[in-house]
């Protein structure tokens, strides 16, 4: 009979680093018996083990290595190794204690040149979207080359991705960590303590100066941008300064969660009790319990962990990232009530109550391997919302902006981030139930599953923009603008009216007042199976998760344009109301109409003024420049349909542009996925909290059935079964899929995945404009103002290929080699580690997803161990594949490090 409620054996694959990319340091061919109380190794007469540590993933890269590493190197592998044990006398036993330290030091360098593909457009070319390119966006329908000359230039759509590739050159140091981890066991009978602690010091990161090549700052905002611009043969604009190029920033890292997280911390980490109670009513069985902070590891992932069933806690991506990690480093352990017992022969009934909530903390932002600028833990304050093409403005300094909407609206192309929105403890808990099978195969393990949680996962949600003063929320008439007087009367504080025009009381395009948070969804449910087993020379493991209600990431752009709905007008209104003006306003914006005009060089037609009736005037002619920066006339803007007519107005003339409804410049998905009307979602309300109770909150998630699929098989290859002469082989081969089977069509609903940075929708450049009644959602999303062909009142300036988004099913697989050679000189050992990965087939769905078409990794590691407690790797790592999406594919880099444990 098994009694799985005592000690039990684990095979090799239990050190294997539960993580996509991950590297084990020592497999060991023998089992080894498990303390199922503490979870703490035990060696032989029941005493806990000192365990190797676990190396990490080798990613990291730049230079030499400085000759104090090399010195505290070669002082380690002096060192006696001896694990501290002590016994303190308690009444008529004792308390045995047994103290752990594993001092790790070693370096990493970039070895591959920075792409500029990955990088974005501004910070390739800072002058992209200035003279005579207006900010890459466009005034009038016709006006086309500001959105085909971001489309052309080098670099990605995005300034939110590319400060951890900015930050470090080829041949630089990426990280130089100084790493101690301490384990103390107390044992006392069937009872015991155990406390791990993480303490580490960067000294790369630590003291690090950050590099911008096109930023506007406030220390620089008097010396950047265009003064006192005038192109001459329009309107000048308004302000004595406008902003298009920055200049390049160097600063030190300030944030202080960007500093704990990269820089220097010291981590608590398991903090529990442990022990064994008899069950009431048996005289034999007995209740094994941990109460503290913990992990609970459940299933049978070894390295395709997201979305598995191992989600009892969450990780820490800069722990396993960084240089020399350990496995019980990755998995952030959590506060929590656990206990087990045997119900029947053979079987083992767990379970959990969490007592506390903690995040997954992502890559820090800046750091090599980040590939978002902003973090968990509220690292990082905002995002930028220019598709690359505008300089970064962290505050938001960039006011007026170099475009002739700068006229009517101060806004600048910065979006706040506002403070997490976490979830509490309470409700989350699990229960498992495992059989040992003794007469299937040589024993075969099956085991059920069930959890409540909150999601470690952060999830990007916003808040709508304020209204424009062109609606009826934005100003004080309570009117809707249908032509230009009407738009004057609205908004009388525009820039172009205002004593300061960089803070103007009124904005038809209020971009900058959209903001977003992360927040964590609550009450996930996961239900699994798993099964472990052997069939002949092979171990065989695998499992199911399916979470019937798991959120998933809206695409983040669509996101953004739903944000700003409020914007702009509601011209895409066929039956938009034109409401009287006072007579006292009529006349006060006429004159100012009257003056918005005078400035004009060269005729531009007479705007459209309607009476009382519906629907926006339509626009004529219009001045601005042309690609050579040269005057030039532009017809009208109203949308066209696929026979080139227009059915109904949706625009009107300003003089500095035509001005369309925010549906036909922001056409997102996921308000009329939601039931909603494009252009029509709520603005924020300022009088509330930024909560999912404000109007104006677009919650950054959908919930579906999904499915995670995970099938392993491990081989150990003897002395005399090997070709290399190697006294030991193993070999483990993954194979992982996610299939979402109600996932939407793309033309309803888009999910996110890295490297789409611009809309579904149509691009202002033609791209996917040239729609037919079967692609038309697609290029319009549900807008009724869908102009064909090019369209340069269109804010995405080209419409992002559909194959890079979430694709229903995808899959991939990891395989492990581990080659041992033991003793190969006195006391001295080698272990060659390669990890191969290759996402095969289809995007999973985000956050974190586990498979990115075409991406593939390989690992490879040496380890030389001198007998059981010195050990100095070289590695290196390579990324490749997955094209644009694959956003770590130009960081390869090389890494060394020395540990040592006693």
């Amino acid at each position: 009979m098994r009694r799985l409620a005592g000690p039990k054996t684990v095979t090799a694959k239990s050190f294997f680093y539960p993580f996509s990319g991950g590297l084990p340091y020592h497999a060991r061919a023998a089992e080894q018996t498990v303390n199922s109380a503490s979870g703490e190794a035990l060696c032989p007469g029941g005493s806990p083990c000192r365990q190797p540590p676990t190396a990490p993933d080798p990613q990291g890269v730049p230079v030499s290595l400085p000759y104090r590493y090399l010195a505290l190197t070669l002082l380690l592998a002096a060192l006696p190794a001896q694990a501290i044990e002590f016994k303190l006398p308690y009444r008529d036993d004792e308390v045995k204690g047994v103290l752990n330290t594993v001092v790790t030091v070693g370096a990493a360098w970039r070895m591959q040149e920075r792409s500029a593909a990955l990088v974005g457009k501004s910070n390739v070319d800072p002058t992209v979207c200035g003279i005579p390119n207006q900010s890459c966006q466009a005034v009038f329908r016709d006006q086309l080359y500001p959105a085909q000359t971001l489309a052309a230039a080098p670099g990605q759509y995005s300034l939110n991705a590319d400060d951890g590739n900015l930050n470090y050159d080829k041949r630089d140091l990426i990280q130089a960590p100084l790493k101690i981890t301490q384990d103390l066991t107390l044992a006392y009978g069937d009872f015991g303590f155990f406390a791990r602690t993480l303490f580490f010091h960067d000294f790369v990161n630590d003291d690090f100066e950050e590099y911008h090549p096109n930023r506007i700052t406030a220390e620089n905002a008097a010396s950047v941008g265009y003064s006192s611009f005038n192109p001459g043969f329009t309107l000048p604009y308004p302000g004595a300064r406008v902003y298009g190029p920055g200049a390049v920033v160097r600063n030190q890292r300030r944030d202080k969660e960007v500093l704990r997280q990269a820089g220097q911390d010291y981590q608590f980490l398991d903090t529990y009790v442990y022990g064994k109670l008899p069950l009431p009513f048996s005289d034999e069985k007995m209740l094994s319990f941990k109460l503290g902070r913990q992990t609970v590891n459940w299933g049978e992932s070894t390295l395709l962990v997201l979305n598995s069933i191992n989600q009892a806690q969450p990780v820490n991506a800069n722990n396993f990232m960084r240089i020399g990690t350990q496995v019980e480093e990755v998995f952030t352990p959590v506060a929590m009530a656990f206990a087990s017992f045997e119900p029947f022969e053979n079987a083992t009934l767990e379970a959990f109550y969490q007592l506390e909530w903690q995040p997954v903390e992502a890559q820090t932002p800046g750091t090599y391997f980040s590939t978002i600028d902003v973090g968990t833990n509220n690292a990082g304050d905002y995002v930028f919302a220019s598709f690359g093409g505008a300089a970064e403005d962290p505050d938001g300094k960039a006011s007026l902006q170099y475009n002739p909407l700068a006229r009517i609206t101060d806004t600048t192309l910065r979006l706040q981030r506002q403070p997490d929105l976490e979830p509490d403890a309470a409700g989350q808990f699990g229960v498992a139930l495992k059989y040992y099978a003794e007469n299937i195969n040589s024993g075969s393990e099956f085991g059920f599953y069930f959890m409540n949680y909150h999601s470690r996962l952060p999830y990007a949600s916003f808040f709508a923009a304020d209204a424009s003063c062109a609606r009826r929320e934005g100003n004080a008439l309570g009117i809707d603008a249908y032509d230009p007087l009407s738009f004057v009367a609205a908004c009388p504080g525009i820039p172009q009216l205002s004593v300061d025009p960089s803070n103007a009381s009124s904005s038809a395009a209020p971009l900058d007042t959209a903001s977003f948070m992360l927040e964590y969804p609550k009450n996930i449910q996961l239900y699994g199976i798993s099964f472990n087993t052997t069939v002949g020379d092979y171990s065989l493991q695998g499992e199911v998760a399916y979470r019937p209600n798991l959120p998933l990431q809206v695409d983040q752009e669509d996101l953004v344009f739903a944000a700003y709905g409020p914007t702009l007008t509601r011209c895409h209104d066929q039956n938009l109301a034109r409401l009287a003006l006072p007579g006292l306003n009529l006349g006060a914006a006429s004159t100012a109409l009257n003056n918005l005009l005078s400035g004009l060089g060269l005729p531009v037609g007479v705007p459209n003024v309607l009476p009382v009736g519906s629907g926006c005037a339509g626009t004529t002619v219009g001045i601005d420049t042309n690609s050579a920066y040269l005057g030039t006339l532009y017809g009208p803007s109203d949308f066209l349909d696929a026979n080139g007519n227009n059915p109904f107005p949706d625009t009107f003339d300003l003089g500095v542009g035509h001005l369309p409804g925010s549906a036909r410049s922001f056409p997102s998905f996921i308000i009329p996925y939601r039931g909603g009307v494009v252009g029509e979602n709520a603005p924020t309300d300022r009088s509330k909290a930024l909560d999912p109770n404000n109007p104006g909150y677009i919650r950054g998630y959908e919930r579906f059935g999904v499915y995670q699929f995970n099938l392993g098989a491990t081989r150990v290859l003897g002395a005399t079964e090997n070709p290399f002469a190697a006294d030991q082989i193993l070999l483990l081969a993954e194979f992982g899929a996610t299939w979402v089977p109600d996932l939407p069509p793309l033309d309803q609903l888009q999910i996110e995945a890295p490297g789409t940075f611009t809309h579904a929708s149509a691009g202002a450049d033609g791209s996917g404009g040239y729609f037919t009644d079967e692609t038309r959602r697609m290029a319009c999303s549900t807008n009724p103002t869908c102009s064909y062909g090019a369209d340069g009142a269109r804010f995405n300036p080209h419409q992002q290929d559909p194959e890079g988004y979430t694709d229903r099913f995808s899959w991939g697989y990891r395989m492990i080699a581990i080659v041992k050679y033991e003793s190969v000189l006195p006391g001295i050992s080698l272990q060659p580690f390669l990890v191969w990965s290759h996402d095969v087939n289809g995007t999973a769905p985000g956050p974190g997803e586990n498979f990115v078409q075409g991406r593939k990794t390989v690992s490879a590691l040496l380890e030389t161990r001198y007998k059981s407690s010195f050990s100095f790797n070289l590695g290196y790592t390579w990324f490749t594949g997955g094209g644009s999406y694959n956003l770590l594919r130009d960081r390869d880099y090389a890494q060394v490090f020395a540990k040592y444990l006693f």
